[in-house]
């Protein structure tokens, strides 16, 4: 510990503006070719990252992400199928053939996040509005307790707001320093509080039994949601935390280096979303359906919207079905199976008469996983959207890309956008075991932003979203659902709208 101190009272000596960075001593304590310190070894073995990798890194940092090369908007039916009639029945039949034959389907929720952006809108200075409404509706918030709520009863409506707010952000006992899935979003008739922890369970039960559901969760609040899950007592679930590997680095805006704590070592930061990519791979099942923490529904509307999932479970179990097939035919030699397999690509490549010709191009088309998503119509909401895509791979593809990403002839052309309704299908073709999936990331996708970190300007870094560049390389299909299947919370008002008190 003590050789580490004094690393890093000598990186801040050097580090000083105006002091002699190039000197004997600086060149022995910071290597510039990788701007690592002895201090960071035991960070660096922790994540298994060699002062290479922490190089690379700083490349993305300082040269920033890059738009996408959007060919066009997706569109019903150009990119975006609507599944209809006929379509439905098969899309159904698939998923019961599927769950016949034995196939592992498993619900993958990403729910690390902190509550703390819920309730930004509750600091000051605030929105007049938010006042106006808590005045009237301050004592509806499901997850008050019974005292509490009578205790805002009580209060005259003027005093509501402040009350209520208090209590929120209260550094002890309120909600905003939790994960968001703790915090109940909903309450029933016989007065009992539900999580979306719990949601997303009985949701999952009353679609799949006792299939596995998979929470990604921060490491800090392992233990109480498991305990939360326990409690609720249906089907099997699993909890996992990110990576240490998965973390990223920081650039210093000011000092125009790798951003480092005053003791010397590095920032790292969460990678972001795209991080979560390694904890997909590892879960044991043939197809996951991704959906996001904060996108659940009271339990009366929970049927409604699983009626939905079916048709996308269905669907990717369906593809699955053809792709394999069509990969049978190939090494079998079937007549006109080269022709088959570039027409079923078009759906998946608009540039699949060029890149598959020829039964070794055309089994390279298609033996990798597959995804369904569901799309909603655009109507204001926040989310990335579906576009053709320039692949590095050469192909022109559905993809998922974020505002951030688009270039500006782009902003505003998409019809939908996307809810998080992911549905996977990763074992390989052969059945025998599940594809190796970051072999199909495009690295390149990453994200870069400008955040405040201790009063100073940094750059952070964000891994290839993990329905962005995660899954870049992925046949993909975008279906059309309906927009009430897309019921998110991203700030605590939204706990006050009808459809939330069913």
């Amino acid at each position: 510990m003590r050789f580490a101190h004094i690393c890093g009272a000598l990186y801040r000596r050097l580090n000083k503006p105006g002091y002699l960075q190039y000197n004997v001593l600086g060149v022995y304590f910071y290597t510039m070719q990788t701007n690592c310190f002895p201090i960071d070894s035991e960070a660096l073995n922790l994540r298994g990252w060699s002062s290479e990798y922490v190089e690379y890194q700083r490349a993305q940092l300082r040269s920033g992400c890059q738009p996408v090369e959007v060919d066009s908007p997706c569109t019903v039916p150009h990119g975006i199928a609507a599944v209809k009639g006929k379509e439905r029945s098969e899309a159904q039949a698939a998923l019961r053939r599927s769950i016949a034959s034995g196939a592992l389907w498993v619900r993958f929720v990403p729910a690390s996040g902190s509550a703390s952006r819920m309730f930004a809108g509750m600091m000051e200075p605030r929105d007049e509005r938010i006042d106006a409404q808590l005045r009237n509706d301050a004592t509806n918030f499901p997850f008050w307790s019974d005292e509490r709520r009578n205790r805002l009863i009580d209060l005259p409506e003027s005093a509501r707001p402040e009350q209520a707010i208090a209590w929120m952000l209260d550094p002890q006992e309120g909600w905003a320093h939790l994960p968001k899935g703790l915090i109940p979003f909903h309450r029933s008739m016989d007065g009992s509080q539900w999580n979306s922890f719990q949601e997303h369970m009985a949701e999952w039960d009353q679609l799949m039994g006792n299939s596995t559901i998979h929470f990604t969760v921060h490491e800090r609040f392992q233990k109480k949601i498991e305990s939360v899950l326990d409690a609720a007592g249906r089907g099997s679930f699993e909890t996992s935390i990110q990576h240490l590997s998965t973390d990223t680095v920081a650039w210093d805006l000011e000092k125009a280096g790798l951003a480092r704590h005053r003791e010397g070592g590095l920032l790292f930061r969460p990678g972001g979303h795209g991080a979560l990519l390694q904890n997909l791979s590892a879960l044991q099942g043939e197809f996951i359906c991704i959906r996001n923490i904060d996108n659940v529904v009271p339990v009366s509307l929970m049927a409604e919207r699983n009626e939905e999932q079916v048709i996308l479970m269905g669907e990717c179990a369906r593809l699955t079905e053809e792709r394999n097939a069509l990969i049978v035919a190939l090494k079998d030699g079937a007549v006109h199976a080269v022709d088959d397999a570039c027409d079923w690509l078009l759906g998946f490549d608009e540039k699949a008469k060029q890149n598959a010709t020829d039964t070794a191009s055309c089994l390279k088309a298609l033996d990798r996983p597959l995804r369904v998503a569901g799309m909603v119509k655009n109507s204001g909401e926040a989310g990335g959207g579906p576009f053709w895509v320039k692949q590095s791979n050469g192909w022109v593809s559905p993809s998922i890309v974020e505002s951030v990403e688009l270039p500006e002839d782009m902003k505003g052309k998409g019809t939908h956008f996307n809810p998080v309704d992911i549905i996977c299908s990763v074992r390989k073709s052969d059945g025998i075991g599940s594809y190796k999936l970051d072999n199909f990331a495009d690295k390149e996708m990453f994200f870069t932003a400008q955040k405040s970190w201790h009063g100073r300007s940094i750059r952070i870094l964000e891994r290839p979203g993990l329905w962005n560049g995660a899954m870049a390389h992925w046949l993909t299909r975008f279906i059309e659902v309906p927009n009430a299947t897309f019921s998110p919370v991203k700030t605590v008002m939204d706990l006050l709208k009808p459809e939330r008190q069913a």
